[in-house]
């Protein structure tokens, strides 16, 4: 194992993902207190980030329940910035590109 990935593994650093023009991010390697702690907050939501992003609060009908999208995109980016080492900031987060917005979809899988 090269020196560089040892330091990694050390330093609790996985895999490096691009989400947009010059945001490059490493993904945290996941221990048991991460896993646990992504999976308690993202509990009970079945929904792809990718569909939430800028929808409006669902109101309950007679087949589902109500969907409050703003809490559930919220959400999503409290995990993205539980697992990503140096974390989104609120100008990376609105530069996100289409091929981002796909590595964030599948980001939280290896978690939940």
């Amino acid at each position: 194992m090269s020196t560089d990935k040892q330091l990694d593994k050390t330093l609790n650093i996985g895999m490096e993902i691009p989400l947009g023009e010059g945001i490059i991010k490493h993904v945290k390697i996941g221990t048991i207190a991460l896993i646990r702690q992504v999976r308690q907050l993202m509990s009970g939501n079945e929904y792809k980030f990718s569909f939430s992003i800028g929808r409006e609060k669902w109101d309950a009908t007679e087949d589902r329940a109500e969907v409050d999208w703003p809490k559930v995109e919220a959400l999503h980016k409290e995990a993205f910035n539980l697992v990503l080492v140096e974390g989104l900031t609120e100008e990376e987060y609105e530069n996100v590109d289409e091929e981002g917005i796909k590595e964030l979809d599948g980001l939280l899988e290896r978690f939940l």
